[in-house]
C-alpha cells in the first residue's frame, strides 16, 4: 500500500491525471477517446451546417421558379379562356345570356330556292291503293287519270357486265380474214371495265386508302376487287398520263410566273418531301427524297425566265431567277408571333414598330387587291410601292435590343428587293397561299393513308396528282380525266392539252388576294 500511496504521489507531483485512463466523470472512458469524438463531432456540426445552407438557398430558387410557373399557368388559363369562345359553342348560361339572339335561316326578303324538277323521267312506278283506311275492303276501284306526283332524284348502283363481240370478216380483194381495230372500249388482258377503274380511282384520290376502296366496291357496287388490282389499276393510270405530266413539266419551266412550296411525305416508311410548282394555270408536284435547291433548279432549270413566289425557306435563296416574291403572310405571321412572346406594352417603342410594319405590308395588299377588283389603276401600284418602301426603311433603320425584332429586321433587309414584287407584276399574289391550297388535297391524304409504300407508288401519286389539279384549274372535273386515263383515251385529255397550249397567250387575268 505505501508502494502505491507512493507512486500516486510522484505521479501528482509529474501534474498527470490519475483517471486518464478510466475517469469517473467521463463514464470510466478514456480522456482522448472523448476528446476524439468531441472533435469529430464538432466537424460533422459544421459539414451538416454547410449543407442546411446550401438546401435553404435551393429551396429558395425552387420557390421563386415556382411563382413564375404560377404566374405562367393564370396566363395560360386567361388566353385559353379568351380563345375558348372562338373555337366552341358557350355552355354557360350566363355566356348565352350575353350573346345576341340571331334569327334562324336566311335574311329578311332572301329569295327562296328549292330543287328544280328534273326535266327527263327515267322510270315510272305506280302505287295503287290496295284496300280502304276505313273499313278495310279490299273491292277498291281504280280511277284510271287521277294521281299525284312526287319526282325524287336517286342513284343507281348496280354492276353491269358488258360483253363486246368483235365480229371479222373476208376481203374479197385481199383474200384475208378482217378484225376490227377499235377497240378503244376494251382494256386487253383485264376482267374489269374502265368506269370501275375510273370510280376506283377517283375514291383512292379523295383520300382512301386502296383496302377501303375495295371495300366501297364490294359493299356499295357489289364489284369484288382485291387492293392488288387497284394497285395495279393506279400503276396503269399514271402510266397512261405520263405524256402529259411530261407536258405539264415544260410548262412550269416555261412558265412566266410560279409558286413553290413543299411538304413532308413518307415512302414506305422513310422521309420524303412532296415538292409543289403551281400557277394559274399548272400544278406539277415532285416526291423527292431530298429538300435540297438542286430540285428546284431541275424543275426549273438553272436560270428561270419568271418569277418564283414562295416561303422564306432557304433553298430558294440561291434559285437564279427573272424576279422573287416573298410570302407576306409568313412575314405578317412571324410578326404576330413576335408580339405575343414577348407581350410588349402597347406603348412601347417595340410595339408601335411592328405595328408600324405590319399595317405597311396590308395597305400594300389592299392596294393590290382594290387594282384586281378595278378600283386602282398601275400609278396607284407605284405609288402604294413607294410608300410602302419607305415605311420599311423606317422600321429598318429604328435602333432596337430586341433579338426577335433584330432577327426580324436581318430577314427584311435580306429580302428588301422581293418583298413588293407584286406591285410592279400585278398578275402576281403577294403571298405563297396558292402553292399551299395546291398541297392541301395531299396533306389530307397523307393523314389517311400516311404516304405510299413504295417508290412506283409515289411515282403514280405525282403524275395523277399533277393531272388533277391541272384539270381542276381548268374547269374540267376530276372523274371525267379518270375515265379518260382508265380507258387511255384522249376526251378529256385533248381538252386538257389544248388549253395548256392556249395558256400562253392568254392575258393575266384579274384575281383577288386570299
Amino acid at each position: 500500500m505505501s508502494q502505491i500511496f507512493l507512486e500516486e504521489k510522484k505521479e501528482k507531483k509529474l501534474g498527470e491525471c490519475s483517471h486518464k485512463k478510466a475517469c469517473p466523470y467521463l463514464n470510466f472512458e478514456r480522456a482522448s477517446s472523448v476528446l476524439a469524438q468531441r472533435d469529430y463531432l464538432i466537424r460533422r456540426v459544421d459539414e451538416m451546417e454547410r449543407i442546411m445552407d446550401l438546401a435553404r438557398e435551393k429551396i429558395e430558387k425552387l420557390r421563386e421558379e415556382n411563382k413564375v410557373l404560377r404566374k405562367e399557368k393564370e396566363s395560360l388559363k386567361q388566353e385559353l379562356v379568351k380563345s375558348y369562345p372562338k373555337k366552341f359553342k358557350p355552355n354557360l348560361k350566363e355566356e348565352r345570356k350575353e350573346m345576341p339572339k340571331k334569327k334562324k335561316g336566311a335574311p329578311f326578303g332572301h329569295p327562296g330556292t328549292s330543287r328544280k324538277r328534273p326535266k327527263r323521267i327515267d322510270e315510272y312506278v305506280d302505287i295503287y291503293p290496295l284496300q280502304c283506311d276505313r273499313c278495310g275492303t279490299e273491292d277498291i276501284t281504280i280511277y284510271g287519270e287521277s294521281f299525284e306526283e312526287h319526282i325524287i332524284e336517286d342513284i343507281k348502283i348496280r354492276v353491269k357486265n358488258i360483253c363486246y363481240r368483235s365480229h371479222y370478216g373476208y376481203c374479197k380483194r385481199c383474200r384475208k380474214v378482217i378484225y376490227p381495230k377499235e377497240k378503244t372500249r376494251i382494256i386487253p388482258n383485264s376482267r374489269i371495265g374502265s368506269n370501275a377503274r375510273a370510280i376506283c380511282g377517283y375514291l383512292r384520290y379523295m383520300g382512301l386508302p386502296f383496302r377501303k376502296v375495295a371495300k366501297i366496291s364490294k359493299d356499295i357496287f357489289g364489284l369484288e376487287i382485291t387492293h392488288p388490282s387497284l394497285l395495279d389499276f393506279d400503276t396503269k393510270i399514271a402510266q397512261n398520263g405520263e405524256s402529259l405530266y411530261e407536258r405539264i413539266k415544260d410548262e412550269v419551266r416555261s412558265s412566266s410566273s410560279i409558286n413553290a412550296d413543299e411538304t413532308g411525305w413518307k415512302v414506305n416508311g422513310e422521309n420524303f418531301w412532296l415538292w409543289n410548282f403551281v400557277n394559274g394555270e399548272v400544278a406539277l408536284f415532285r416526291i423527292e427524297a431530298k429538300r435540297a435547291g438542286e430540285i428546284v433548279k431541275d424543275t426549273l432549270g438553272e436560270e428561270y425566265d419568271g418569277i418564283l413566289g414562295s416561303d422564306f425557306y432557304s433553298t430558294y435563296n440561291n434559285i437564279k431567277a427573272k424576279g422573287k416574291q416573298k410570302c407576306l403572310a409568313h412575314l405578317l405571321r412571324e410578326v404576330k408571333e413576335i408580339e405575343k412572346k414577348n407581350e410588349f406594352d402597347k406603348d412601347s417603342q417595340e410595339k408601335l414598330l411592328c405595328q408600324k410594319l405590319k399595317e405597311a405590308l396590308k395597305s400594300a395588299i389592299k392596294t393590290w387587291n382594290e387594282f384586281h377588283q378595278e378600283k386602282k389603276s398601275t400609278k396607284d401600284l407605284k405609288v402604294a410601292k413607294e410608300v410602302t418602301t419607305q415605311k420599311l426603311i423606317e422600321v429598318i433603320s429604328s435602333p432596337q435590343e430586341n433579338k426577335d425584332i433584330t432577327r426580324l429586321k436581318k430577314r427584311i433587309i435580306k429580302h428588301e428587293s422581293e418583298l413588293l414584287t407584286f406591285l410592279d407584276h400585278p398578275e402576281i399574289e403577294p403571298t405563297n397561299n396558292k402553292a399551299e391550297r395546291a398541297l392541301r388535297a395531299s396533306v389530307i391524304m397523307r393523314k389517311i393513308t400516311f404516304g405510299n409504300r413504295s417508290a412506283t407508288g409515289a411515282r403514280n401519286h405525282q403524275v395523277i396528282m399533277s393531272i388533277l389539279q391541272t384539270a381542276s384549274l381548268h374547269h374540267i372535273e376530276p372523274l371525267s380525266i379518270f375515265l379518260s386515263l382508265a380507258a387511255n383515251q384522249k376526251d378529256h385529255l385533248v381538252v386538257l392539252e389544248e388549253e395548256l397550249a392556249s395558256s400562253a397567250n392568254k392575258e393575266p387575268k384579274r384575281i383577288r388576294a386570299p
